[in-house]
């Protein structure tokens, strides 16, 4: 993971420690970070299940067919879908084709650091319509990214 990548996680569960998540409203609707612990946990063991490189789980409307050809839902009954991405453009494009205002994935590519790349990242629509991620981080980059502070 790169030293400004972690940086930016680092700054990003530091500013909002004691909070549970960090909202941006936009003309487009609005996008969330979701940094509730039990729910990094549970995106953590989701990612376990995984045995084929990942950097994006999205809950679906369906696990048939191309990503592309199915729209981003809430998390309770959707197809939870993984993915490599090989930049933030890319994510940003697929997020576009799930049916995410062109804003809202711009906003992601800006706020969630080291997407497309080496964290992984999780996006579903929350029950409001918020697109909302949250980042799936191993046990070794959580090491990397406490190694940041001084303390460290």
């Amino acid at each position: 993971m790169s030293l400004s990548t972690e940086a930016r996680m680092h700054t990003l569960l530091q500013h909002e420690q004691g909070k549970t998540e960090l909202k941006t409203e936009t003309t487009s609707g609005i996008f969330r970070i979701d940094l509730k612990p039990e729910n990094l946990r549970l995106w953590r063991e989701t990612l376990l299940k995984y045995s084929m490189p990942c950097n994006l789980l999205l809950a679906c409307e369906s696990n048939q067919g191309e990503l592309s050809e199915t729209k981003l839902t809430w998390v309770v009954g959707s197809a939870i879908r993984a993915t490599q991405i090989t930049s933030p453009n890319k994510a940003v494009k697929l997020l576009e084709s799930m049916g995410i205002q062109a804003e809202l994935a711009e906003l992601a590519k800006k706020q969630c650091p080291g997407l497309g790349e080496e964290i992984t990242w999780a996006f579903y629509l929350e029950r409001h319509g918020w697109l909302t991620a949250s980042p799936v981080l191993t046990t070794t980059q959580i090491k990397s990214i406490q190694c940041i502070s001084p303390t460290c």
